[in-house]
């Protein structure tokens, strides 16, 4: 146990429910001491909060004042998201959002099904609704104007989790629509996550290791927000979304999760015939059925009240008609206001099989969930809520919804989803990759697997693929029979584009048979790395543009046929030979040319790197970035989608690893992590960027100093937060 250093905390400020002292080291060790049976809010050197409570209770009263704080705007922002009235806030752009929440009733559902959820859970989010009400309590002038008097309670929380959460489906049933030919109109959510897991046996620490790496967008409601606990039961570490009460990805003291885009099919559309003349009535078993509707009113910032009329069938909402046939949703998640119980499950769990019970809630959305124990197992399931459906129909498209034949008959219980427990190769990976991708001798095979249940068509074909990602993954854990922490941070940070080498070497062949073209030593000799400081890696990334600039999506695609090899991995074989034809040939020199002429204009001295075009930027200010992503091959594990090309020919990260973590599970675990830009919302705080700048730019993940004795050296600041409302004493 390290000893703590005892220097005076000084008091800086009384803010209506707390008082707050700024520290270089605690008298004690944090939730020792003074602060035994006291709910306190330490702040580390990162502005991360770090909460000490006697109750579960207490610990997410605190977990509510402390999001308040670091991300007022945003947090409430969730909330109108979730409610509906979003367009309020920021104009026309809003209304989509609003429609999608109304017609999925989340805030509806969530208020008829919440007396119905487990009543720990109840207190729970009461507790937490508490926690953000009293620090706008406190703090009046941090309220924005558009939020007016309402008060957070429970049944928003569980709003925002559907909206958020169960996206996911609704997009699922959207992509059926899509794939039956008719066009949706909205735009699909970009997901994307890597993970992996390491069993003891294979990790150099003696315990297993879990890689926990979501890419979202870095704005808007997928930023996450990073927190540690110590609150009764509660003792954990990871992140979560402002407006959610547990933790969403991280670690207890004895369990560790991940998750990923991808799972099985969890949606469907039903094609309804509509009576001519008549297009409010559809046809089912043989009658004519009413549709049903809505009137919603959605206010709008800036424009006069909108009011959209929504119709409902008794499969679903009508997503889309022509006024001869509707098209209605089926999402299994439509009346389920018990989502947390799977986050309170995890939350809580002793060991892998927390994660089993949370899965068998059936309210976990549809993912690749991977956990590791500091008994050293390591787990995967590919969850969801699953309908079983009835054979000879092809569910990834529109199917005949005029005949009971076709209605779901209940929902597949856990123990049928694709899962595995200490795989013998001693680790696995999901890179949003089918399960058949995970390692190479996968247990998983699509033949003898219901295909709904094997993966959904929204995610790519159902297997036989995987991505550079994936390829990356396996092509490192496969070589490495025992790894390190200092290995694990280093492959989920790994910037270098699988494949890149044979792109390179049908360049070589290609110019072979032609002049000298001018530059390829630039890639001849390159690392293989889109490292910020990488210059080759800059000329190598423009290259890959050039092509798709070129020739389109489609060409890139034909081309890469004939040199990408992504699956050679899974199937345990070499790389099959480069062949080219003249034409291809042609496109791989002449491009390349083409952008070296344009970067040697540009840059005559060819000292510009990767990370003088490529950044990370909050504000005004911005840093070198390595890593890459987008469809244009030069995908890395350390994922980043860049924006448009700034004024100054700079391209900012705007999505990608929105919250990295290597979790080691000994007993008790050690975790390290950082998000792209900051802890904190305020542009005048410390933490607004801090971490974009000293952590994220240079890819080094911090410690969490989770535990009290690691915390008690790198404190800045204490909260102390009382049980009555009025300030501590």
């Amino acid at each position: 146990m390290r000893k703590s250093t005892e220097v005076a905390c000084t008091l800086i400020a009384t803010l209506g429910l707390v008082w707050t002292t700024a520290c270089s080291s605690p008298p004690e060790l944090p939730g020792q001491g003074d602060d035994l049976d006291k709910t306190v809010v330490y702040r580390d050197t990162w502005g991360v909060a770090h909460i000490y409570a006697p109750t579960v209770e207490r610990g997410l009263y605190a977990q509510g004042w402390a999001q308040a704080e670091d991300r007022p705007d945003q947090l409430l922002m969730n909330f109108m998201m979730a409610i509906g009235e979003f367009a309020s806030v920021v104009g026309p752009d809003g209304v989509p959002v609003d429609l999608r929440s109304r017609m999925w009733d989340h805030y509806g559902v969530a208020k008829r099904g919440f007396g119905e959820i487990r009543p720990e859970i109840q207190g729970h989010l009461r507790a937490f609704a508490d926690g953000i009400n009293d620090f706008y309590g406190a703090h009046p002038e941090d309220v924005p104007e558009w939020w007016g008097d309402r008060q957070v309670d429970g049944e928003m929380i569980i709003a925002f989790s559907r909206l958020f959460l169960y996206n996911w489906s609704i997009d699922e049933a959207y992509g059926d629509l899509g794939r039956g030919g008719t066009r949706p109109g909205i735009s699909k959510t970009e997901r994307g996550s890597n993970q992996f897991a390491v069993s003891s046996e294979r990790s150099a620490e003696g315990a297993a290791i879990l890689a926990i790496d979501p890419h979202l967008s870095w704005q808007g409601p997928s930023r996450f927000w990073e927190f540690r606990v110590h609150a009764g039961e509660w003792q954990g570490s990871g992140v979560t979304l402002p407006g959610s009460p547990y933790i969403g990805l991280g670690h207890t003291r004895n369990l560790a999760w991940a998750m990923t885009t991808g799972g099985p099919d969890t949606a469907d559309v039903y094609r309804l015939a509509l009576r001519d003349g008549d297009p409010s009535q559809y046809l089912f078993d043989g009658d004519w059925r009413d549709l049903t509707s809505r009137i919603e009113k959605i206010e709008v910032r800036g424009e006069d009240p909108r009011v959209e009329e929504l119709w409902f069938s008794h499969h679903g909402p009508i997503i889309a008609s022509d006024g001869v046939e509707a098209y209605a949703a089926s999402v299994a998640y439509a009346e389920v206001a018990s989502l947390n119980e799977a986050w309170w499950e995890l939350n809580f769990g002793a060991d892998y099989e927390g994660a089993v019970r949370a899965m068998e809630t059936q309210t976990m959305f549809p993912q690749n969930v991977m956990v590791a124990d500091t008994s050293g197992n390591i787990y995967y399931q590919r969850t969801g809520r699953v309908p079983v459906r009835p054979k000879g129909q092809d569910w990834s498209q529109p199917v005949d919804g005029s005949t009971s034949a076709t209605a779901w008959q209940g929902v597949h219980p856990a123990s049928d989803h694709l899962q595995v427990l200490n795989p013998a190769q001693g680790y696995m990976q999901n890179c949003n990759i089918p399960p058949d991708a995970m390692m190479p001798g996968s247990p998983f095979k699509l033949e003898g697997t219901l295909p709904y249940l094997f993966s959904s068509r929204d995610y790519g074909p159902l297997e036989g693929w995987t991505n550079q990602r994936g390829a990356r993954a396996i092509e490192l854990l496969s070589a490495d029979d025992s790894v390190t922490v200092e290995e694990a941070m280093a492959y989920v940070n790994d910037v270098s584009p699988y494949g890149a080498r044979r792109w390179i070497e049908a360049l070589q062949l290609a110019s072979s048979e032609s002049a000298s073209v001018a530059g390829l030593d630039a890639l001849t000799f390159w690392d293989g790395r889109l490292a910020a400081d990488s210059r080759s890696g800059r000329v190598y990334e423009a290259w890959r543009r050039q092509l798709i600039e070129e020739l389109g999506r489609a060409g890139l695609a034909a081309l890469s046929v004939s040199i990408d090899d992504w699956y050679a991995p899974i199937r345990g074989e070499d790389e099959r030979p480069l062949e080219l034809d003249e034409e291809q040939s042609e496109q791989l020199v002449g491009t390349f040319e083409r952008v070296m002429a344009r970067l040697t204009a540009e840059d005559p001295e060819g000292v510009s790197t990767y990370g003088d075009r490529h950044r990370v930027g909050a504000g005004d200010r911005s840093w070198p970035l390595g890593g890459g992503g987008g469809r244009i091959g030069t995908t890395t594990l350390r994922n980043i989608s860049y924006g448009a090309k700034r004024d100054d020919g700079t391209v900012w990260g705007r999505a990608g690893q929105t919250s990295t973590q290597i979790v080691v599970m000994t007993d008790p675990p050690q975790s390290w992590g950082y998000v792209p830009i900051g802890q904190s919302d305020r542009p005048a705080s410390p933490h607004f960027a801090d971490q974009a700048e000293s952590l994220f730019s240079p890819r080094t993940l911090k410690p969490s100093w989770w535990l009290p004795e690691d915390l008690a050296g790198h404190i800045e600041s204490r909260t102390e937060l009382t049980e009555a409302g009025g300030p501590s004493t």
